[in-house]
Parts: structure tokens; sequence; C-alpha cells
């Protein structure tokens, strides 16, 4: 059976290339790829029998994939990957669609993969249900992940995020810093659905703990005083309302 993997952290990647070479020797890996745009051109043009598709990378959305094929195009199976142990894992399991939440365990892995061999492919109409469900479904912790290790973070605890160049500061309540080697502009579409708000190119606040604006300027609960962009003022006005 020939695969792809469609993911934007090498070390998955490499994850899934090792548990399938040694539980399922007769799968070939075709290509990986790191956007789902550059994946569903690829798909266009050569058939594959499974997909490993990341849930969240670099902006997009994993079930977005359906947005870039045809009902005829769409045939093969799939198993989504997740860092996000709140993002709408329940819809996933509603909609009959099988996920696998990372770090990757082996043998959760091997069980996924078995059982969506005799389920089928995932078909249009559960995908296109999986993104109806999960734009309501609320997310309420993600796993952030760096060279010292995994931290699981409340939503609700997060005061603000800070752009680094490549690397994303998560600043907590209890005065934590987190780094993790993603772009901010990654989280826009996973946080937007919250109480958070972009208001400068380089910061997204959680407006739940913002004590108060003043002009171009937002104090935060720890005293933190972060940039508003002139353009994005009258939006984050309306946001708060």
């Amino acid at each position: 059976m020939k695969y792809i993997i469609i993911e934007d952290e090498p070390q998955a990647v490499n994850v899934v290339q090792s548990y399938v070479n040694k539980h399922f020797p007769e799968f070939t890996c075709l290509a990986d790829f790191d956007k789902i745009s550059d994946a569903a051109a690829f798909l266009k043009q050569h058939a594959v029998d499974f997909v490993f598709l990341d849930v969240q990378l670099n902006g997009e959305l994993g079930i977005d994939i359906g947005k870039y094929l045809s009902k005829e195009e769409l045939n093969f199976e799939i198993i989504f990957t997740t860092a996000y142990s709140g993002f709408a894992l329940e819809a996933f399991s509603l909609c009959a669609i099988d996920y696998l939440l990372k770090p990757l365990k082996e043998d959760r892995f091997v069980e996924a993969v078995s059982r969506v061999l005799k389920k089928g492919i995932v078909t249009t109409e559960q995908l296109e249900l999986l993104e109806q469900m999960s734009k309501v479904e609320k997310i309420e912790k993600i796993i952030l992940r760096n060279h010292e290790g995994q931290y699981p973070v409340l939503l609700e605890d997060v005061l603000y995020l800070k752009a680094d160049n490549v690397y994303t500061e998560f600043h907590l309540l209890n005065r934590k810093r987190i780094v993790v080697s993603k772009p901010l502009k990654e989280y826009d579409s996973l946080l937007s659905q919250d109480h958070f708000f972009k208001a400068h190119r380089s910061y997204i606040m959680n407006t739940l703990h913002i004590q108060q604006i003043n002009q171009l300027e937002a104090t935060m609960k720890d005293k933190t005083i972060l940039p508003i962009s002139r353009d994005k003022k009258k939006d984050l006005e309306l946001f708060l309302r």
C-alpha cells in the first residue's frame, strides 16, 4: 500500500515512518508534505491508499483537505494526528474518523491503522460534518513542545502570545514563559474561536485578561502593556462587545 504524510513536524514524520516500517512493511511512503495545498496537488496526480494528516499545520486545518479535492479524488484512507488534546476530539469520534494524539504511542498507532484498514475510506460527507462540528467545539487545552519537554496548558491561563522571529512566546498567568519553535501565525486559526485577538502583528492577547485599554495600548492582568495596531483598534473594540 502507498501512503503520504502531511505534517509540519519532522520528528512526527520520522515517528510515523518508523512505526509503519516496523508494523506495516508492505506500506510504501511516496512523500511527505508540510502544506495541505502541496499535498493535494500531489494527490491529484498520484494514487495513494493511506494518508497521515496533521489536524493543524502551518496555519491550515487538516480537515480542509476536502476543499482541495473532489469526491472522486478523496479516495484514500485517513488518520488524523493532533497535539491538541482539546481540539474537536469528540467531533472526530462522532464522525467515525480516527485520530492519534501526539506524542504518538506505538500500540495506539498500530491499533488505529489496523482499524482504519478494515473501516474503509473517509468520505467527503464525514469531512464536511467534521468541519461543521469542529467550528463549535471549544478548545480548552493546548500542548506546547520545545527542546525541554512538553507542557499541557489551559488556554484560560494564557495571558498573551508574542512573536520572536520564527518562535512564539507563550506568557502565562503564573508568569511562566514557554517558547515554542513555531511562528505566531500558526496559532491564528487555533485561537480565534476563543477569547484571543491579534491586535498587533507581533501579539495575540487573551481578551479575558485585559485590565485596561488606553489609546493604542492594552494593559494585561500582570501589568504588561501590549501595543495595539492603529488599524486593529476598532476591530478589538467590536470584539470586546
